[in-house]
């Protein structure tokens, strides 16, 4: 009887340290990659965030709809990730350097002027604004956002080193990138604009 019952137990214990998967699911497991950001942005870069914002408004002409009608233009030109006051608008424009500060530079486009930020280039208003990058696409949030990461550290060390090194008050710049607004607190006295592209044109 005792023999009996250390059998049963040994083939309970047994059943339950082992399970099996269907053959396919194992190889799937196996050959899952993990998500490398920095490659990702590497190949989507040219043809896909330099061309779509090649393509954006201009920045007067966007402040100026915003004034007019600003729900309107919300609805219409803002790309966010969900429901909220945030928007993102991709942006391009052209202006005199007016002021050159230690994280950015104050630069008069005619009827107004408005800050490029050169060193504090953080968060998402670069991916989201693009509308390339959708949430539902990644089923790990850690790789949607590691996006973000990837394309602020190339705009660090790639874009902003050349133009701060040679930017003097009085030239030309152009410029396209990313403006992050608050719906709900609008403020279009002093706008802030995350650069992709940066250039002293003369």
């Amino acid at each position: 009887m005792k023999y009996l019952i250390g059998v049963v137990m040994a083939g309970f214990v047994l059943y339950h340290s082992v399970y099996f998967l269907p053959l396919d699911e194992k190889l799937a497991e196996e050959q899952e990659v993990e998500f490398d950001p920095k490659a990702f942005v590497e190949g989507l870069w040219e043809d896909g965030f330099l061309a779509v914002y090649d393509s954006s408004t201009t920045l007067g002409q966007l402040l100026d709809r915003l004034e007019a009608q600003p729900a309107a233009t919300f609805e219409r030109e803002a790309k966010a990730l969900g429901i909220g006051s945030i928007g993102y608008f991709k942006v391009k424009g052209e202006g005199e350097v007016i002021r050159v500060h230690e994280d950015h530079v104050i630069v008069d486009l005619g009827e107004r002027t408005i800050e490029l930020e050169t060193e504090f280039v953080f968060g998402n208003a670069i991916r989201d604004a693009s509308g390339l990058i959708q949430l539902n696409d990644y089923d790990r949030t850690a790789d949607f956002n590691s996006i973000s990461e990837a394309l602020n550290a190339k705009i660090r060390a790639e874009v902003i080193p050349g133009f701060r090194a040679s930017v003097k008050v009085g030239d030309q710049v152009r410029f396209q990138g990313a403006l992050e607004l608050n719906k709900a607190h609008l403020r279009l006295q002093s706008v802030e604009v995350i650069p992709i592209v940066i250039q002293i044109s003369s």
